[in-house]
């Protein structure tokens, strides 16, 4: 008989200080494993946008992070697709050691370049069959907005399980970012076909897992809090579980050298990237949120100039964090200021619908919502970009708002697609998205084209009459 023990996480996001310590129990796991064959999986989403380094590098450097942490296979999650679309994943493939598992994240009827379907790992003796699978809860902006199929599951682990049975697989695992609710359909779908199932995106805690139609379900809550531990048996009969636990990291716990040294070792080589200097303003640019500011104003230009649209609106929650001081702006400082991972897009409107989402996106009980996607930043007042509003009056490039013409009005995806909440889904509007170039990349090449900036003037002459 062969032991293998799993260790799993998921769901760490940024918090480098856990991982730095779950390196540290993933060492000490292997030396005292006593024999049995150790596997460190992570189930998705190390990468978030409120850590800086991630922030800065599109996730990479946090995959970096959990490779000297010792991790051996992940699953993609969202934390890096839905906001940049899946061409990192090719960067991030090739600064790690471990293979980067999603089964059901296609384009052109292939898994993604950076991705692949499935992976057979030779651990001490032990073949371990790994299948990754990435959330679909975002099929339409997938498709829409990076060109990207998502295929039903239960099909393809049903076609990669006997593919690694084939291959000579001891045990067949799903190491899933579908969240725990889909992961127990799946076990009643597919059950004979797993052994395990390792999961993610719901952030669950499941301390001792949980059985559905015959397949053990483990999930290690979120933050690097816990580490999970699964023990397996293997003979001639097949895989079986005999323990299945959550631990937690505790605070104290050394962290790990490696990953310390990693960690400065990414910092240094982003050093001299970030010093450059890649525009100048004329003024400070400053950013409010209950009264117009410079800084969304200035964003809005951006965005309107980039699409080519008549109108532009922004938001201060989804441009910036911070304002700008006047002089030369570094590549570090603007991507400070800027961390938001939105893209430019651009839909065509009725002048009746502009004039609609406006109205919304001046009301100041919204502008102080404060919601999750934005990472506890309030939403702001919405700014415009080739209008404004002087005597209740919406004026278009000094003309009054014609109800019935169409503009082209562009944002951020946030403002123009209807998940930001301004416009409208029974509008049916038809969105375009600046490909996956986000918005401090887009305001880093309009500094590149204007070489200085003055801060522009208001555009907020009162509010709308209604």
């Amino acid at each position: 008989m062969r032991r293998l023990v799993l260790l799993h996480t998921n769901d760490i996001h940024g918090r480098t200080e856990a991982l730095a310590r779950i390196a540290t129990l993933v060492e000490e796991a292997r030396e005292e494993a006593a024999g049995a064959a150790v596997l460190y999986v992570d189930a998705g989403d190390v990468e978030d946008t409120t850590n800086r380094l991630s922030n800065m590098t599109k996730g990479t450097a946090l995959h970096r992070l959990l490779d000297a942490a010792g991790c051996q296979a992940v699953a993609v999650g969202n934390g890096t697709v839905i906001r940049y679309g899946p061409e990192p994943l090719v960067e991030q493939a090739a600064a790690t050691s471990y293979p980067h598992l999603a089964a059901n994240l296609w384009r052109d009827g292939a898994v993604v370049p950076g991705a692949q379907p499935r992976a057979l790992l030779h651990v001490e003796g032990v073949c371990v069959g790994l299948i990754g699978l990435t959330p679909a809860n975002w099929r339409s902006l997938y498709e829409n907005a990076f060109g990207v199929e998502l295929p039903e599951e239960a099909p393809l682990v049903r076609e990669h399980a006997a593919a690694l049975r084939a291959e000579g697989a001891d045990v067949v695992i799903l190491l899933s970012h579908l969240g725990l609710d889909r992961d127990r359909e799946l076990a009643v779908e597919v059950g004979g076909e797993l052994d395990l199932i390792i999961g993610g995106h719901s952030h669950s805690l499941l301390a001792e897992g949980e059985v559905v139609a015959g397949v053990p379900i483990a999930q290690a809550g979120e933050f690097g809090e816990q580490l999970g531990r699964i023990e397996l048996s293997l003979d001639e009969r097949g895989a079986r579980v005999t323990s299945l636990r959550v631990q937690p990291v505790p605070q104290e716990l050394r962290p790990h050298p490696a990953l310390l040294a990693e960690q400065r070792t990414i910092e240094g080589e982003l050093a001299a990237w970030l010093e450059t200097v890649v525009g100048e303003l004329d003024g400070p640019l400053e950013l409010a949120h209950d009264r117009e500011c410079s800084a969304t104003a200035f964003m809005a230009d951006v965005i309107r100039e980039r699409m080519g649209a008549d109108v532009a609106v922004a938001l201060p929650g989804t441009s910036f964090v911070s304002g700008l001081p006047a002089g030369p702006v570094t590549r570090g400082a603007l991507y400070d200021a800027c961390p938001s991972p939105g893209v430019c897009a651009a839909a065509r409107m009725t002048g009746a619908q502009l004039r609609d989402l406006l109205a919304r996106g001046l009301d100041p009980e919204l502008a102080a919502d404060r919601p999750q996607a934005l990472r506890g930043s309030p939403r702001g007042l919405l700014h415009l970009s080739g209008a404004e509003i002087r005597g209740g009056e919406l004026l278009v490039a000094g003309s009054p708002l014609d109800p019935g013409a169409r503009y082209e009005v562009a944002g951020s995806d946030w403002e123009i697609d209807t998940y930001g909440g301004y416009a409208r889904e029974e509008w049916a509007l038809d969105v375009r998205f600046d490909g996956t170039t986000i918005m401090r990349e887009a305001v880093e090449e309009h500094l590149g084209r204007h070489g200085r900036i003055e801060p522009p003037a208001p555009r907020l002459y009162g509010g709308l009459e209604p």
